[in-house]
């Protein structure tokens, strides 16, 4: 078991895998065997925030003026990324450590797991900051079962590897393919929920805040928004893209290849009836409208359809984006704004690096 905290006999350093190597002993940056998943580490690190950037006080006033449709959409919108986010949260680097057996994807999960705990810190602010007895709000939100539903297949899937992760750790599985084939799984479910429900249910949000309401709330969830396209989803897409390359990551694709359609159809069905449930009972949304919001959904499941080499006749893709707003909100430099007009959202920390080590620069007087 000491080995599980520091594997003094480790021998792969030269080029350990990702899950089910050699358990790790040093942290190793000399030997650089992802470094895609190292450059996105690096990047999630250099967008580092805070949920409290943004001052949400003036969506007190607009949640009060907003039609039924607008507050009710934004409610049910914010009920799920909330409860979303507070998942995220708590599995992926806690769940997922037991297998992770490479340096970088430590750090990159890890950093990932921290950035995922701003964003769920980012929609309890705004509950706090925009209702004047936020309980209230807490009590509608956990209300809103179609949420949960919403969330059911992706939650199956991290719960089974919770499961898998624990009893490994405690040496109750070994290190077979039916262990990593559950590992496979909670990765597919997690660039699921990351490069298809989130991209959905930001729609919502910016199309709302397309309408002038909102702006604090438009502008944090922008930078939620870039963390999880720019960086999360990508995590996940090189991880899937070394492992469908290895020999375990073969068989794990062709043995759950069934369970893997099942799942990305079940997250993708999930998505269309939360739309039919979000624009029924009358609600109207500005700019937007069911039909145009699954498309989206579609195309942004194309995405992880062609990524895992899946063909499907299940879905007619989009072949172009259904949604041009969205390209704005995506890209946070179209937004920017000066800083007296509002909080700034578009910046890097960490990006000055040295160059000049060993220079001798002449004096010029």
């Amino acid at each position: 078991m000491t080995a599980n905290v520091f594997n003094y006999g480790k021998t792969d350093y030269d080029k350990p895998l990702l899950f089910l190597g050699e358990k790790q002993g040093l942290f190793d940056t000399i030997n650089r065997h992802y470094p895609r998943i190292w450059e996105l580490y690096k990047t999630q690190k250099s967008l580092d925030w805070d949920e409290n950037e943004f001052d949400y006080s003036s969506c007190n006033a607009d949640f009060k003026k907003a039609s039924r449709s607008t507050y009710d959409m934004m409610i049910k919108t914010l009920a799920w990324q909330w409860e979303a986010d507070s998942v995220a949260s708590r599995a992926i680097a806690p769940v997922l450590a037991p297998f992770i057996t490479s340096s970088e994807l430590w750090a990159a999960w890890q950093r990932v797991s921290d950035n995922e705990v701003i964003h769920a810190a980012t929609y309890s602010e705004i509950v706090r900051n925009s209702f004047d007895d936020p309980s209230v709000i807490i009590d509608e939100i956990l209300r809103v079962e179609e949420a949960h539903a919403r969330l059911n297949r992706v939650v199956q899937a991290f719960a089974d590897g919770f499961r898998a992760s624990h009893q490994y750790a405690l040496e109750q599985l070994p290190n077979d393919q039916e262990t990593y084939n559950a590992i496979f799984m909670m990765v597919v479910a997690l660039y699921c929920m990351e490069r298809i429900q989130f991209m959905a249910s930001f729609a919502v949000t910016f199309a709302i805040c397309d309408t002038g309401m909102f702006q604090p709330i438009g502008k944090a969830i922008q930078k939620i928004a870039q963390d999880e396209l720019e960086i999360h989803a990508e995590l996940d897409r090189a991880v899937l893209q070394n492992e469908l390359e290895t020999a375990r990551g073969q068989i794990a694709f062709a043995q759950k290849r069934e369970d893997i359609e099942q799942l990305i159809a079940e997250v993708v069905d999930s998505e269309l009836t939360w739309i039919a449930y979000l624009f029924s009972e009358g609600r109207e949304l500005v700019g937007m409208n069911a039909e145009r919001l699954a498309a989206w959904t579609l195309y942004c499941a194309k995405d992880v359809y062609q990524t895992l080499g899946i063909e499907t006749t299940r879905y007619e893709f989009p072949k172009a984006n259904p949604l041009k707003f969205m390209e704005k909100w995506l890209n946070i430099s179209k937004t920017q704004a000066s800083p007296q007009e509002q909080d700034i959202a578009a910046y890097k920390v960490g990006v000055m690096r040295r160059n000049d080590e060993g220079v001798v620069f002449e004096e010029d007087f």
